[in-house]
């Protein structure tokens, strides 16, 4: 197994500046091929009997081992450490940082061992609300801005980093993956903080040298040994959803079902503030699960023909304490969105059936959380 610690030098067009004003077009083509890529699996997540999801296994998964498969055996690969500052705009920056030889087949044992992991994990596709097994990895297609980054990432040779870089609170850490022919196999993505940028530190860092420990001059880059995400064509493939949200945002298909969920749901009552209500449970990640706790409940009819104005007007008055305003000043009452921290989840949770009544001891309870008997 060799490493490479040369810049990376794939060939890869450089994505044309947009004009002001304009959308984005179709994401780049990847420099390693079109790749295995998803899209419309909503139908492979079944629901059996008791509730549980069956996925069918998409001709895309074997399509993804055979595209990892050289990572996951090894060989003659070699890797180039890539930093990303503001992945989350329109204008990363994206920085060459050089290692040694030591660091270098380091990253490379991780990634073969991430990819190896993926191997030999059941592939499924990321569906909404779907939460994978241990021995279970997702994957999606990467959405618009995850494809512009991935392609801005394939560049041969970027910006050099230097020690006075300023990190800010969310920074990329990419392990580019290359045949020996030079073909990019992979990008593995982590995140890491200014506490772990290069430059910062806020603690006395020493290490044993044999006889006393020493104390080092120069600030430490921590790396994580588990990679996040696996890039690889226009597919990303992870161990968990959450770990896509985590560095690029909701996962792509989450915002669209919430917004439908929405719309079936609370497009339907009479709201004040209903298109604050709608941005919020279209952007925040955490309120789209919500959404999606609500849309697997309106599967059950009784369900669904409780959510009307009616019922909830009559369930808000028996229970003045649950801190949904109504707004009796127009021709017709209308429930309130409130925007403040305090109150903004309130139109979720009574959604959500949160608010339960105990009948054995007559109590009241806010609960999230609630398996039905």
């Amino acid at each position: 197994m060799s490493t490479d610690l040369r810049t990376d030098t794939t060939t890869a067009a450089a994505a044309p500046p947009r004009p002001p004003g304009t959308t984005a077009g179709p994401p780049p083509q990847p420099v390693d091929g079109p790749g295995p890529t998803v899209a419309g699996h909503a139908e492979d997540l079944n629901r059996t009997d008791d509730g549980s999801a069956e996925i069918a296994v998409p001709a895309e998964a074997e399509a993804l081992r055979r595209a990892i498969g050289p990572l996951a055996g090894g060989g003659d690969l070699s890797v180039t450490l890539t930093l990303v500052l503001d992945h989350r705009t329109e204008r990363p920056r994206v920085l060459d940082a050089p290692v040694d030889a030591a660091l270098a087949a380091e990253l490379l044992a991780e990634c073969v061992a991430t990819a190896r992991s993926a191997v030999a994990a059941e592939l499924v596709p990321a569906v909404p609300g779907f939460t994978p097994g241990r021995a279970q990895w997702v994957f999606v297609e990467v959405d618009e801005q995850l494809a512009e980054l991935d392609h801005a990432v394939r560049r041969p040779s970027h910006e050099q980093y230097d020690r006075s870089t300023d990190f800010g609170r969310r920074n990329l850490l990419v392990v580019r993956v290359k045949a020996a022919d030079g073909t990019q196999i992979a990008r593995l993505y982590q995140g890491f903080s200014p506490e772990k940028a290069l430059g910062r530190r806020t603690g006395i860092v020493a290490f044993w040298g044999g006889e006393r420990f020493e104390g080092l001059t120069e600030a430490p880059l921590v790396i994580d040994r588990a990679f996040r995400v696996l890039v690889t064509g226009g597919t990303a493939l992870m161990p968990a959803s959450s770990a896509y949200e985590s560095l690029f945002g909701p996962p792509p298909g989450l915002r669209e079902q919430a917004a439908q969920t929405f719309a079936s749901t609370f497009g339907t009552l009479s709201i004040t503030g209903a298109q604050e209500l709608r941005e919020a449970c279209t952007t925040d990640p955490t309120m789209m699960r919500k959404m999606l706790s609500i849309e697997r409940k309106l599967a059950e009819p009784a369900f669904r023909s409780a959510l009307t104005m009616p019922n909830l007007l009559t369930f808000l008055g028996r229970n003045p304490k649950i801190a949904v305003k109504v707004d009796r000043t127009g021709p017709a009452p209308s429930l309130v969105f409130e925007t403040d921290a305090q109150h903004r989840w309130a139109l979720l949770k009574l959604l959500d059936d949160d608010f339960l009544h105990s009948e054995l001891t007559s109590r009241t309870y806010e609960a999230n959380s609630k398996s039905e008997l």
